[in-house]
């Protein structure tokens, strides 16, 4: 997966003279399903556009996360952008949006605190609100 932005850059670097326009680069990628590429276009919630392989899914990057955040030293400190690349093999702005995005599954919690933005396991979806005496 790379952040669109990168591809535009490294693309208009190779090309050298003859520059494309960002509005000629969102062109070509919207008619990568018509031509079956091997790889998608892809919005993230919060805006960020990335290219990625068809073969890479989310739930595959769901697994890796769950299992990186549920080792002893992430379930004391948590997990950040940092930790969740180094794991994912993306770049951090990318880990943070695949975070964000199991947050919004159900799968992490966050702390926003002064050690930055922090993801934990999800234990509260385990609970069962019929088994919850007051």
């Amino acid at each position: 997966m790379i952040a669109l932005i990168d591809v535009y850059c490294m693309f208009n670097r190779a090309r050298g003279t003859e520059l494309i326009s960002p509005e000629d680069l969102l062109q070509a990628c919207a008619i990568w399903e018509k031509i079956d590429v091997p790889v998608i276009f892809r919005q993230f919630d919060s805006g960020v556009i990335v290219i990625q392989s068809k073969a890479k899914n989310d739930d595959e990057v769901f697994a890796r996360i769950k299992d990186l955040v549920v080792k002893t030293e992430a379930l004391q400190t948590g997990v950040g952008a940092s930790e969740a690349a180094r794991t994912l093999g993306v770049a951090p702005a990318l880990a943070k949006e695949y975070l964000l995005a199991a947050e919004n599954k159900g799968f992490l919690c966050r702390d926003d605190g002064p050690d930055g933005l922090r993801f934990y396991i999800n234990f509260f979806k385990e609970i069962n609100p019929n088994n919850i005496f007051l």
